[in-house]
């Protein structure tokens, strides 16, 4: 079996690409590097792909030998899983490797909302002391906070973990689980409601003007997900809203940036949620134990079915 990597990621060091292809050597699944169009797939068994690579239904007519599409990537989107299932190809992604991050992140962000902390910053910015504003401001406290969770899988799970650690008390909605709360219901009951759910067509502007109308005076959103899971002008037109925490957007860079950045209790990143000094590499290993799972006919440890 040879296996092709097409694509490689900002973050990807000639180092990481290098220990992936050694770990998979050593599976004896050989591997060839691709970036660029045309990729050369006839007689590979495993592909592996980055987000800026779309699976679709013209890949595998021409991958006929393809057995198993691993994306480095949390999201799926870019791949056609109803095409892979009919051609018989499995698919996995890797969730673990972000993970970790992605939750830091989410909570980094709600907590600075919840503590008001960009309202305070932009008034030291203008050589503001504003200890005084701070009963007006109200910051407030994670000690049984109702934090409403979207998306129950690995880093929706870790990220209740974490929630729960500091006292909140977490609700969440996944069709998928037993336990999910209707979704209005569960942001209607919410002051903090964080995404933690792939892109897929149930998901696609799931946080719209409907759902926003559902929300609490004061409720706070963040999106560490995918930004197609939010319709930004909603969004931004929901004044009753109390703060926004936004590292994904539907197009990116997001129009409008600095203005979108400037509103009170906004805090806007540039799709850093999963990012850390060791991503590379841990993409690597999570590739590699990947690979190794397929091989030995145990189950994919993030199979995409």
């Amino acid at each position: 079996m040879r296996a092709l990597r097409w694509g490689r990621s900002a973050y990807e060091t000639d180092e990481a690409l290098d220990l992936e292809e050694a770990g998979l050597a050593a599976l004896g699944v050989p591997l060839v590097r691709h970036e660029g169009p045309d990729p050369p797939l006839h007689g590979v068994g495993v592909l592996v792909v980055t987000s800026k690579v779309e699976v679709r239904a013209e890949v595998v007519a021409a991958a006929p030998d393809l057995e198993l599409v691993v994306t480095t990537t949390s999201g799926y989107e870019h791949l056609d899983l109803d095409t892979l299932q009919s051609a018989g190809v499995r698919a996995a992604r890797c969730p673990i490797a972000r993970r970790d991050a992605v939750v830091d992140t989410s909570l980094a962000l709600a907590l600075s909302l919840l503590r008001g902390l960009p309202g305070l910053h932009r008034e030291a910015e203008r050589g503001v002391w504003a200890r005084g504003q701070l009963p007006s401001r109200a910051p407030g406290l994670v000690s049984g906070l109702d934090v409403g969770l979207v998306g129950l899988g690995v880093i929706g799970r870790a990220a209740a973990h974490a929630w729960r650690s500091l006292g909140a008390k977490v609700r969440w909605h996944d069709p998928a689980l037993a336990g999910s709360l209707d979704l209005e219901e569960l942001v209607g009951a919410s002051r903090v409601v964080s995404l933690h759910c792939g892109h897929t067509d149930s998901s696609d502007g799931l946080v719209d003007a409907t759902l926003c109308r559902a929300m609490r005076p004061g409720t706070l959103l963040v999106n560490t997900a995918r930004g197609g899971c939010v319709v930004l002008d909603d969004v931004l037109e929901a004044d009753h809203l109390g703060g926004l925490g936004l590292d994904v957007f539907d197009l990116e860079p997001p129009e409008r940036l600095a203005e979108i950045a400037a509103r009170p209790n906004t805090v806007l990143l540039p799709h850093a949620a999963g990012y850390h000094p060791g991503l590379g590499r841990a993409v690597a290993d999570e590739v590699v134990a990947t690979v190794e799972a397929f091989l030995d006919g145990r189950a994919l440890p993030a199979a995409l079915e």
